[in-house]
This record gives structure tokens, sequence and C-alpha cells, in this order.
């Protein structure tokens, strides 16, 4: 069933909100646990889990928008997130739209995917290239733990937006 303009409005007005309150959360101090020093990048799987099931235009746009909201508070690495996430959004859309099912197992390798990437792609660019005095720990220090931490909370992020994203696509339940 293909949705009105207003059930669309609604739809991704939704999903607007659900990456700023993500990203509050993710880049306020405070507001959501850290781990033993390590932090859950939120919006790489949100940004993943809503972009899957939509048209590459609409996953891409989710991404430009969560990295853009990621990169507003980053102070040393200006447009990496943007392009990261809209990219991977993208492959995540197309992966969907053209080759496998939104399924629960497609959204936890495609998010695993990308979160592991971006932790090593940022160590890479912005520790190791830079010369950070000490950044070659940082990889076991941070960075595996934040993939560790984030890749935990992804299937629960499933379950809390897979209800919604049905809801707003006026999904019908099938009883078998």
């Amino acid at each position: 069933m293909e949705l009105t303009k207003k059930q669309k409005t609604t739809k991704y007005f939704c999903y607007c909100l659900i990456i700023m309150l993500a990203d509050l959360l993710q880049n306020t101090a405070g507001l959501f646990p850290q781990i033993f020093g390590a932090r859950c990048f939120l919006l790489l799987p949100i940004a993943i889990i809503l972009a899957m099931g939509e048209d590459m235009l609409a996953g891409a746009l989710i991404g430009l928008f969560s990295g853009l909201l990621w990169d507003l508070t980053a102070a040393v690495h200006l447009g990496f997130n943007c392009i990261y996430i809209t990219i991977f959004c993208l492959i995540s859309s197309a992966l969907v739209s053209y080759i496998a099912r939104d399924t629960f197992i497609t959204n936890m390798i495609s998010s695993a995917v990308t979160i592991i990437l971006y932790c090593i792609l940022y160590w890479l660019m912005f520790i190791i290239i830079k010369g950070v005095d000490g950044g070659e720990m940082t990889i076991f220090t941070f960075y595996i733990p934040c993939a560790i931490y984030t890749g935990i909370l992804t299937p629960v992020l499933w379950f809390i937006l897979k209800p919604i994203k049905a809801r707003l696509n006026h999904e019908q339940k099938q009883d078998f």
C-alpha cells in the first residue's frame, strides 16, 4: 500500500524526531551511560535501521540528516560523519531494495559492518594519521569497546524501532 503525502510527511517527521533524540542522548554528556569510558554511537545503528526498507534517496537523506547532526557537535572532523553515514545508509537501503529483505539479521549485519568500519576508519584518519601521542592504543582502550557497546545495544534499538517503523508504514499484521 502506497502512503499518502500526509502519511509520508508524518513518517519522516517522526524519523527526524527519533534521530534528533538519539543525537541528543549520544552527544550530551551524562544523558546516556558510558561503560568504562566507552560511548555508544547511537546514531549509527538508528540511521541504518531507519534507512533499511526505504528507497535509496530516502535512505541517503536519513543518513545525511544523522551525520549532519553528529557533525554539528564535532569540533575536529567536520563532514566525516555526514559523508560516512550517508554512504552506509544508501548502501543499506539499496541492499534491501535489490538484494535482501528488511529482517533482523540483515539489520544486524549492516549495522555491525557500519559500526566496525566507522571505528576503524575514524581511528585511522583522525588518530593515527594525525599522529596523536599514544593514539595507537586507543583502538583497544576506546574504539573497540565503543563498537562492542554499540553492537550490543543494536538489537535493543531494532526491537524498539521495528514497531514504530511498521506503524508509520501502516503495515497490517498478517496471521498465518
